[in-house]
């Protein structure tokens, strides 16, 4: 979701991180094309793991790579850091991102993607709702994203 969104193709996403529930870190480089098909991406899985990154094929750049955690020392240090959750406060994405986000000060989005339990608040500075319900990771990231590139008139 986050890949294919306009944010990303301006440049304006530097990092994601995937953090799995066998405590595996995974940094994947925003100009990754993941897989389309479920059987090329348990295939790609499968060799990230094994060989502990993957590089481009014209290229030097790893585009996944396993490192070693916690996931707060890859932020970037001033970074404000707001973690998703439906039984923090409600607020209106669009609104929030407009008011409470400084242009020069790098944001860190928290998102859980995972059935039961909660995100590690440890090291979130706030923690906001975007909905009343509770919401699939990439519907979340979906509303992040667009109101981000609103904030930033890209269409």
């Amino acid at each position: 979701m986050i890949l294919d969104s306009p944010l990303n193709k301006a440049g304006k996403v530097k990092g994601i991180y995937i953090h799995t529930a066998k405590n595996v870190l995974i940094q994947v480089n925003p100009k990754v094309r993941i897989p389309r098909t479920f059987k090329r991406f348990c295939g790609l899985m499968v060799q990230l793991l094994q060989k502990l990154s993957i590089r481009a094929t014209n290229g030097p750049d790893k585009l996944l790579k396993v490192v070693k955690g916690p996931v707060a020392k890859y932020f970037p240090a001033d970074a404000k850091r707001i973690g998703f959750s439906v039984k923090a406060d409600l607020v209106p994405v669009h609104t929030w991102v407009q008011t409470k986000l400084e242009d020069a000060k790098p944001v860190v989005f928290v998102v859980g993607a995972f059935a039961h339990g909660a995100i590690d608040t440890s090291y979130v500075d706030e923690e906001i709702a975007v909905s009343q319900y509770p919401l699939s990771a990439a519907y979340a990231l979906s509303r992040i994203t667009n109101a981000m590139e609103m904030k930033w008139g890209i269409n």
